[in-house]
């Protein structure tokens, strides 16, 4: 194919695509918040209990693939300005499940825990889903599809790539509307039935065409 002419005409499109998956791993933040008479009292509690919730992650296996520690504070709860304040120990953890089956039960036994709190599930992609790399496929297809439909729109057609420019993804915290979690159906034994959030991968990128002389009839009359 011979090179376009320098400047000839060119088409400059934005192609979009926007994927539904399923998550792929899910958070949950395990709170342990104890009070006491004194601090030291209030320390111990504390590692008691956080001991605890490591016993009831190791149960769960490899289901839990990452556990961090987010934030441990101590200080002084003043709740009646009549009396003494009231130290207070807690420790913030935050777990990634890469089994979202578990994610239920582990919430539950988590719950059963005196002086514990537990937020989330969050569901969310991974780093590396090939969500996103289908999401930035899915917009070029779609820049192509648009490009040649204004070319032809002209009487023309495409002739050559100029540039491709990745406008980037977005997704991030991936909480969209969808399924959220149903919190619960109670039997003889606590069970929470969860249903995972659907998640929304958007991809973006920006292409230049050149295409061929347009058909002069399409500008008279």
């Amino acid at each position: 194919m011979s090179s376009p002419k320098p400047g000839g005409p060119t088409v400059v499109v934005r192609g979009e695509a926007t994927l539904v998956v399923e998550p792929e791993i899910a958070d949950v933040d395990v709170t342990v918040r104890v009070r006491a008479r004194d601090r030291q009292t209030a320390l111990e509690r504390c590692s008691a209990r956080q001991d605890e919730v490591a016993g009831v992650v190791a149960a769960a296996g490899d289901a839990v693939e990452v556990v961090e520690t987010t934030g441990v504070s101590v200080y002084l709860e003043v709740r009646d300005r009549r009396a003494p304040g009231e130290p207070v120990a807690s420790l913030h953890t935050r777990l990634t499940l890469g089994r979202l089956e578990a994610v239920g039960e582990l919430v539950v036994a988590l719950g059963r825990l005196d002086d514990v709190e537990v937020s989330g599930p969050y569901w969310r992609l991974r780093r590396d889903s090939p969500a996103a790399e289908q999401a930035r496929l899915a917009a070029v297809r779609d820049a192509v599809t648009r490009a040649r439909q204004y070319a032809a729109a002209f009487g023309a057609r495409l002739t050559a790539l100029v540039q491709v420019s990745d406008t980037g993804l977005g997704g991030g915290d991936f909480q969209v509307a969808g399924a959220m979690p149903a919190m619960a159906r109670f039997e003889s034994e606590p069970h929470l039935d969860l249903v995972p959030a659907r998640q929304q991968v958007h991809g973006a990128v920006e292409v230049r065409f050149t295409m061929s002389e347009p058909d002069q009839e399409v500008f008279r009359g």
